[in-house]
């Protein structure tokens, strides 16, 4: 797994911080945001960095999570999300994925399903619980056409290369190219893409089907 930003939006204080520390104990991953309701996500996203992913409780005060997921997807829409909830019932498992919602588990999940959820997600995948599976079978929303935004035969060596792990000296060391050189293509990928981080260039790349 390559490093992941995260934030986590839930209300109830002590799954919150359980949710916190297990993020925390994972060395690819980083929780640089916890928020107990959907507001206060929203309103860092106007001002902070926002991150690779979100875990997102759906019954949160002042605001659904299904409202926030419809709101992040207007103002941040290459922010991946994925819910983690209580609520199995088809009629919110449609809603939250027609939201925008990358994935669905319940607050059941092991912590080892919902680590493997976030990669899933990440890399452009469906993550489900098994309980809730089989409701949304048939109608688990379609990956996104791949795009290629334009990008160069190069600036895509570039995003798989990034994808395996490697650092821009080693990436241009790989290509026979210099490391100004390979910065320079990274650049353009920032552009094209509309991101702003590494991570965020290999998760758009992977989502949208470029590599």
């Amino acid at each position: 797994m390559i490093p992941i930003d995260l934030w986590i939006v839930e209300d109830d204080a002590n799954y919150r911080r359980t949710l916190q520390r297990m993020m925390e104990r994972e060395e690819q991953l980083t929780c640089t945001g916890v928020f107990p309701s959907c507001v206060e996500m929203l309103q860092a996203v106007e001002c902070e960095k926002t991150p690779d992913l979100i875990l997102m409780d759906l019954g949160l005060p002042e605001m659904s999570g299904v409202e926030g997921i419809r709101r992040l997807s207007e103002v941040a829409p290459d922010v991946a999300v994925l819910v983690l909830t209580v609520a199995k019932e088809k009629e919110k498992v449609f809603e939250a994925l027609s939201e925008g919602a990358a994935g669905y588990l319940l607050k059941s999940a092991s912590r080892e399903e919902i680590l493997n959820g976030i990669e899933q997600v990440f890399m452009g995948q469906a993550a489900l619980s098994p309980e809730v599976a089989t409701l949304v079978l048939s109608k688990i929303r379609k990956p996104t056409p791949a795009e290629n935004y334009d990008l160069s035969e190069k600036e895509v060596e570039v995003l798989r290369l990034l994808s395996e792990g490697m650092a821009v000296k080693e990436i241009a060391d790989a290509m026979g190219v210099s490391r100004g050189m390979a910065a320079f293509h990274l650049g353009k990928i920032y552009s094209k893409l509309q991101v702003q981080s590494q991570t965020g260039a290999v998760a758009k790349a992977l989502r949208s089907g470029v590599i």
